[in-house]
């Protein structure tokens, strides 16, 4: 635990409702590193940490991002198998997320990889990290509640749930609402064809598809429709020259609308914003 956090232990509250045990901090580092602590001294499966702000949070790709008050930070341990690991693991954090946003009032769609967007604008996103065969995995969930944090621009790139439902959120309510949905999908993964159902509710949910886009491939950029996508798979890109390619997904390291109608050059530390990938919107958040 970071020096001077401020504890409380959720677990009453949350835990009469979800089942989980959820711990509290004023500030972390990292909400995803203290869950990976909590992991070492023995804590298991649904187990959260939520947090009001960070100070060293990450996203996809290890880069920074600014998690100031007003957010919602919260990491999850999550029992996968290796068949989940890591894009069943990834959706059905989304998918969770996405499901807790829209019982807010917000119709949230996903942008691969990992980022839930609003009216074409982010709200947050999703970042895995696993540590070894049996462990739990640790999946952070970061999205934007009270506003848009300072340093992001264009501001209109992205936005913030209160300003979607225009009124205040409550986020006891909003967490408890997402970790009953990771318990949905959990279930419904483990039952027979849970994993094609997680698939294609996921896909379902995909935005971009059936539109131009810009891929980042290795040092390329790549422009083309988006036809299709797939957990495994990947994307399916149509060039316009020859004929439609799937692209893993291991190859890709960035999709953006195209042209960048939302561009968001980075001035602040939250990593390349609408397409860019910054995996959860703080979650590490």
């Amino acid at each position: 635990m970071a020096m001077g956090a401020r504890h409380t232990d959720l677990s009453g509250p949350l835990g009469r409702q979800t089942g989980w045990v959820v711990h509290h901090f004023a500030e972390v580092d990292s909400t995803n590193d203290e869950a990976c602590r909590l992991r070492d001294a023995g804590a298991g499966p649904r187990t959260a940490v939520l947090a009001d702000a960070q100070r060293a949070g990450r996203g996809r790709g290890g880069r920074a991002f600014a998690s100031p008050p007003g957010g919602l930070y919260l990491s999850l341990l999550w029992q996968a198998r290796p068949a989940d690991l890591p894009h069943a693991a990834v959706a059905l954090a989304a998918l969770a997320a996405r499901a807790a946003v829209a019982a807010e009032g917000a119709a949230a769609g996903l942008k691969w990889p990992n980022d839930l967007w609003v009216g074409g604008r982010k709200l947050g996103g999703i970042l895995l990290e696993a540590a070894g065969a049996e462990r739990p995995v640790v999946i952070g969930v970061g999205l934007n509640l009270a506003a848009v944090p300072p340093g992001l621009e264009p501001r209109a790139a992205f936005t913030a749930l209160e300003a979607e439902v225009g009124r205040p959120v409550d986020r006891t309510r909003l967490v408890a609402s997402l970790l009953a949905a990771v318990d949905h999908w959990s279930a419904r993964l483990r039952a027979p064809g849970g994993a094609e159902a997680l698939a294609a509710a996921w896909r379902a949910a995909l935005l971009l598809v059936g539109e131009s886009v810009s891929l980042r491939v290795g040092g390329s950029e790549v422009h083309g429709r988006l036809l299709d996508a797939g957990l495994e798979r990947g994307l399916l890109l149509d060039p316009g020259a020859g004929d439609p390619v799937w692209l893993p997904a291991a190859r890709i390291a960035e999709l953006r609308p195209w042209p960048r109608r939302m561009e968001a050059r980075e001035r602040g530390p939250n990593g390349p914003p609408p397409g860019g990938g910054a995996g959860a919107a703080g979650a590490t958040p």
